[in-house]
């Protein structure tokens, strides 16, 4: 019996696709056994997921609340130089069909009980951001912060607790780190960088970097 080529082809397509999901699905696999024994090792707790948790997030900034098919994925939790800290995933999509776009952060997450922070979110200055403000969108600038304002986006309702916050000194140093991506508001405050958590072998440096920054945002 013969066989219609388009047949043959639909099948070798479909084997192709078939051994890409297997590959993908190992791969997922291994990195979360990675994710989980960097936590073994660190004395961390492993999550690999927190359906809704994003939620209790929303107000504090965008990606929290846009777009659908959100998803609060793998989640460490332990402490970093005497304090707790969250490092988790999280995605969401915007747009519908072919049009459609998925978004991925990994973040650090503090709790602050002792002290209520002003709520505001802060991310790097590009073409898009300028043309928001151009149209209206908020962008606090410091007048005596030039290199800052040029460099951030930020944005909050209550302007002067920012601008108190905000100390020549915190500006100074995000002036000298560019591109940091934060927001904070009452017991929270986080960072986030696009993609997924790091690797294992990344991890440690990324939670460091993130507990000297927050350190000099956060209060004992």
């Amino acid at each position: 019996m013969l066989i219609e080529p388009q047949w043959v082809v639909l099948g070798g397509v479909a084997a192709v696709l078939a051994g890409g999901f297997l590959l993908a699905r190992a791969a997922e696999r291994k990195r979360r056994e990675a994710l989980e024994g960097f936590c073994l090792m660190r004395g961390f707790r492993f999550e690999a997921e927190r359906p809704g948790a994003e939620a209790a997030l929303a107000a504090l900034c965008e990606p929290f609340r846009s777009g659908h098919s959100r998803k609060w994925g793998y989640t460490l939790t332990g402490v970093v130089s005497g304090r707790p800290i969250t490092a988790f995933e999280y995605r969401w999509v915007t747009g519908g069909g072919k049009s459609s776009h998925r978004h991925n952060i990994h973040a650090l997450l503090w709790e602050t009980p002792g002290g209520r922070l002003p709520a505001f979110t802060l991310g790097p200055e590009n073409l898009l951001t300028r043309l928001a403000a151009v149209f209206g969108g908020q962008d606090i600038d410091f007048d005596d912060s030039p290199e800052f304002s040029s460099a951030y986006r930020l944005r909050g309702e209550d302007e002067a607790a920012i601008r108190a916050f905000l100390t020549p000194d915190l500006r100074q140093f995000l002036t000298l780190a560019p591109g940091q991506q934060m927001a904070a508001g009452g017991t929270h405050f986080l960072l986030w960088r696009h993609g997924r958590l790091p690797k294992p072998d990344q991890l440690e440096q990324f939670l460091m970097e993130g507990e000297a920054l927050a350190r000099r945002f956060l209060k004992e």
